[in-house]
C-alpha cells in the first residue's frame, strides 16, 4: 500500500487527495503544533528556565526536551497543512508527527502521573488522538 498522492496539481474542479477524516487530522494537528509552541513560550516567558539552556529539571536538562517538542509542532503545522493542501509530503509529515505525539503522550503520563495528575486525562486524549490519526489517514487514501 502506497501513501503517496498520485497527483499534487489539481484544478479548482478536481476533489482533494485526501477525504475529510485526514482533513480532520489536518486541522487537529495544526492546532495541536500551535498548543504545544504556545506552552513553551509560556513556559520560558514565566520565569521556569532560571538558568536558560542549562536548567535542570529531574536532573535532565529541560532544552533537549524543549526541541524535540519543537520539532514536533513543526511537523505538526506542517503536516496538518500538508493534509489540507491535499499534497504529498502532507501525509507522511502527519504520520511522523503522529509517531511524535504518542511518543510524547506516554512519556508524559509519567509526568502526570507523579507531578501532575490534573493532566492524566489530557495525556490519555494525546494518546487517543494520535492512534485514532493513524487510522483516519489509513482509511483515507483514495485508491
Amino acid at each position: 500500500m502506497s501513501y503517496r498522492v498520485t497527483s499534487t496539481r489539481r484544478t479548482g474542479n478536481e476533489s482533494r487527495a485526501y477525504t475529510w477524516p485526514a482533513l480532520i487530522v489536518g486541522i487537529v494537528l495544526i492546532l495541536a503544533g500551535i498548543g504545544i509552541v504556545v506552552y513553551w513560550v509560556n513556559y520560558w516567558l514565566s520565569g521556569n528556565m532560571p538558568d536558560g539552556l542549562w536548567t535542570l529539571a529531574n536532573n535532565q536538562y529541560v532544552v533537549y526536551h524543549q526541541a524535540a517538542e519543537g520539532v514536533m509542532a513543526i511537523l505538526a503545522i506542517a503536516g496538518g497543512f500538508g493534509l489540507l493542501l491535499g499534497r504529498g509530503w502532507g501525509m507522511a509529515t502527519s504520520l511522523a508527527a503522529l509517531g511524535a505525539l504518542l511518543y510524547t503522550g506516554i512519556n508524559s503520563l509519567s509526568f502526570s502521573f507523579t507531578t501532575a495528575p490534573a493532566l492524566t486525562p489530557v495525556f490519555l486524549g494525546v494518546l487517543g488522538f494520535s492512534l485514532l490519526g493513524f487510522i483516519a489517514l489509513h482509511f483515507s487514501r483514495r485508491s
